[in-house]
């Protein structure tokens, strides 16, 4: 019964609107790579631009090890990698070269991937604006212009301290929830890197006195593909363990949606990923003890297996001593491997697979997906070996991005290690 409460309605027309400007199925990759190799194109940048296409960052690190590549490519990996100003840099140095291009609209895009995973939203605005220059009829930009407008009206997120600190997390349901503090009032609150934003519901709106704005002009969608409205609210102060960010911004939806539903009051809130990535480091261990804040390692360079696919954290991860890309939610309950899986490792899965179906939950509603069951699968994460038991393999995708993905990891693998540490300055994860 997980609410994997991880994008909106308009974030899922903006996943679209990348996916269609920013990548290509694999067979059309294929076809452009053969297409510039009769044209006598350089090889070496078909090399590069597939594995952009088709959304292989940590592959694309390792090639541009061995050769400078364009500064769309190098701004792309550093906006992959979360190095804002690096990003920033490069892709501003593409738009400049030729403002009218389909590599500067882009560049663009990932720029306000860059903004909107930081809550930077007024950034993310003018980037908005001047896209659309360029498509002034994409439904999809259009739309998260919107929001983007709305959001910008209220002050940016901000730290007004941060300070290294222990608090202490409960399990729900399969879920990790941590005390909060928000403008004073108590609350314990759902912990979802999957989630682009933060979430409560009305009732949970009311309780902590917040004013709800908007008249539910909007809507959010999820991992099962329902749709649900949802008004904002922003919180003058939250804080967790002695981190306080200000203006922290909430979607606020109906009490009868899921996750809420079946919550008490003071614990019908998800915390998003403009909120984790503030407070820069996490780690919660076995003993129920969840640090935030603590010094990050520097910069781990080709060894960081963190990055950033638009708005979702990927981890490196390996199976069968191959490498393989996983979606990283702790607010799945369940890891579920892909269709992408399914295709690269045909023989394992056709062998071991029990036909069956699997059942998303989120805030929308739920959907049952055609899938395959395995008994046993094992798979390396964040340097441990772990052990999914009748894992579900999905055979379709159950979002549109999620094809470039081989697993959507959850917590029932995270927990099996001692203590998972979470870094997203030095972007890795570590499961000891």
């Amino acid at each position: 019964m997980k609410p994997s409460v991880y994008r909106s309605l308009w974030l899922l027309s903006f996943a679209a609107l990348l996916a269609g400007s920013m990548a290509l199925p694999q067979a059309q990759a294929q076809q452009a790579r053969k297409a510039r190799a009769r044209a006598g194109t350089d090889d070496r940048a078909g090399v590069l631009k597939n594995l952009f296409d088709t959304h292989q960052w940590f592959k694309l690190r390792e090639a541009l090890q061995t050769t400078t590549g364009s500064a769309f490519y190098r701004g792309a990996l550093a906006s992959a990698f979360n190095d804002t100003n690096g990003a920033a840099r490069n892709l501003t140095s593409v738009i400049r070269s030729a403002p009218q291009s389909e590599q500067a609209f882009d560049a663009r895009l990932m720029l306000i991937n860059s903004y909107m995973r930081a809550g930077r939203y007024s950034q993310a605005l003018m980037e908005a604006d001047k896209a659309l220059v360029v498509k002034p009829d994409d439904a999809g930009l259009k739309n998260a212009r919107g929001l983007f407008h709305t959001l910008s009206q209220y002050p940016q997120q901000e730290v007004a301290r941060h300070r290294p600190s222990t608090i202490h997390y409960s399990m729900k349901g399969g879920n990790l929830f941590i005390p909060v503090a928000i403008d004073g009032n108590s609350a314990d609150y759902l912990v979802d890197t999957g989630a682009n934003f933060s979430l409560i519901s009305e009732a949970e709106a009311k309780r902590l006195k917040l004013a709800i704005h908007g008249s539910g002009g909007y809507e959010m969608g999820d991992s099962s593909g329902g749709n649900v409205g949802f008004r904002i609210a922003v919180a003058d102060l939250l804080t967790v363990g002695d981190v306080q960010l200000k203006h922290v911004a909430f979607f606020v939806v109906a009490d009868d949606q899921q996750p809420f539903v079946d919550l008490p009051p003071g614990q019908r809130g998800v915390i998003g990923l403009p909120v984790l990535m503030a407070l820069r480091t996490l780690r919660w261990k076995q003993d129920g003890s969840f640090e935030v804040g603590f010094a990050s390692k520097a910069r781990a360079g080709l060894k960081s297996n963190l990055c950033f696919d638009g708005l979702q954290p990927m981890t490196r991860g390996e199976f069968q001593q191959k490498q393989i890309n996983i979606f990283v939610d702790t607010g799945a309950t369940r890891t579920r491997a892909l269709p992408l899986f399914a295709h690269e490792f045909a023989s394992f899965v056709g062998e071991g697979g029990k036909k069956d179906s699997d059942r998303m939950t989120g805030v929308g509603g739920s959907v049952e997906i055609d899938a395959l069951t395995l008994s046993e699968l094992r798979l390396r994460i964040g340097g441990l070996d772990t052990l999914l038991r009748d894992g579900p393999v999905l055979l379709k995708e159950p979002t549109a991005d999620s094809r470039w993905w081989h697993v959507w990891l959850g917590m029932d693998l995270l927990n099996q290690a001692q203590m998972v540490t979470l870094d997203f300055d030095s972007m890795t994860l570590a499961l000891n």
